[in-house]
């Protein structure tokens, strides 16, 4: 059998699309490396005559070009995100070209040198910029060298999320200050006591149903939230998740019969208006001031990490994470170095010498 000659492969990095893979431009194969390497020169040249005689767009037609697309593959939410971070963007540069330098698009993010006259665009705002541009190199084929945002959208964790959960007397206390609503109180504390151990964000309570649970099973198909008031898929997707045996104990007393498991006093669907509402009567009577969602999700997790020694899998099973996000989501929510010297203390308390 005559044996198979090896070829070589020539094709160009085009980068990475909107999923993180990435892009090639596939030229051909070659019998021989040198073959391949010239191939590869001509092709790149190719590019590089085209894309100078392509016109660079203006910044304010793009945006709109960009949203127009992002609005076909993403949830409503992220649509809503995008188009507040590109806000001030299109404004700012809206007959100006794409091509705009690094340097003046640090001083405009900072609100320095030219435009030093215009406040700084807040850090949650910059990812956005950053991915119209990925998505103008990577996707659009827009001739630019370099993305002039490369980078400046890193975000660090706000000082709020990094605050400790509240301790279970802090919980407690938060539970029994749910006495400030009156005969609502039974009904907030349900609440609390779902959000903490089924870790589910306040949106998603306010859309969930009689219906997306098998209490047989013990498990609830997470499929929907409410965000802004229109109904949208969860941040995590739609997942089944397990139904903790505490979370159902919380709502074993509800009213039976309606379609939204948990209801504003007046018997409508909650929203984040009512539920504000309500909390602030709660930290108000517990002399606390936690956020429910710190008060609520944050808790559970770290509680269920730290306390019940549940594996990363198990609480991502509880809370509907992706394998791959897991760890990183635990450095959001566990608050692992919450009560680390206490223990350290604790372990080497009787050890001899120490």
């Amino acid at each position: 059998m005559t044996k198979r000659r090896r070829q070589y492969e020539a094709r160009i990095y085009l980068g990475r699309n909107a999923s993180g893979k990435q892009r090639f431009d596939y030229i051909g194969r070659y019998d021989r490396k040198r073959d391949r390497d010239r191939a590869v020169r001509e092709a790149r040249a190719d590019r590089e005559a085209r894309a100078a005689r392509a016109p660079i767009p203006l910044c304010g037609e793009y945006v709109d070009r960009y949203l127009a697309e992002y609005a076909e593959f993403h949830k409503d939410s992220s649509l809503i995100a995008a188009s507040r971070g590109l806000r001030r963007f299109r404004e700012d540069f809206a007959g100006r070209s794409l091509d705009i330098s690094r340097p003046e698009l640090k001083d405009w993010m900072n609100g320095e040198g030219i435009w030093a006259h215009r406040p700084p665009i807040p850090r949650g705002y910059r990812p956005a910029i950053v991915a119209l541009y990925n998505h103008a190199i990577d996707e659009d084929d827009v001739p630019l060298g370099h993305s002039p945002a490369r980078r400046l959208g890193r975000r660090s964790r706000s000082a709020r999320s990094q605050l400790a959960p509240p301790t279970e007397g802090e919980f407690d206390r938060l539970l029994g200050a749910c006495s400030a609503l009156g005969e609502y109180a039974s009904r907030m504390r349900e609440l609390m006591l779902f959000a903490a151990f089924q870790l589910m964000r306040p949106s998603e309570l306010y859309a969930l149903k009689e219906l997306h649970f098998d209490f047989q099973q013990m498990r609830i198909r997470k499929q929907d939230r409410i965000y802004k008031g229109k109904h949208d898929v969860p941040k995590t997707g739609i997942v089944t998740v397990a139904l903790t045996r505490p979370a159902l104990n919380a709502i074993a007393e509800r009213p039976i019969g309606r379609e939204y498991v948990f209801m504003s006093k007046t018997g409508k669907p909650l929203s984040q208006a009512t539920l504000s509402g309500y909390w602030a009567q709660v930290k108000a009577r517990a002399e606390l001031d936690f956020d429910f969602y710190h008060a609520t999700k944050h808790y559970g997790t770290h509680y269920m990490w730290t306390e019940l020694k549940l594996s990363p899998r198990a609480i991502a099973a509880i809370a509907g994470w992706k394998t791959g996000t897991i760890t990183a989501m635990l450095e959001t929510y566990g608050h692992a170095d919450v009560g680390a010297f206490e223990e350290v203390d604790a372990a080497f308390a009787g050890v001899e010498g120490c």
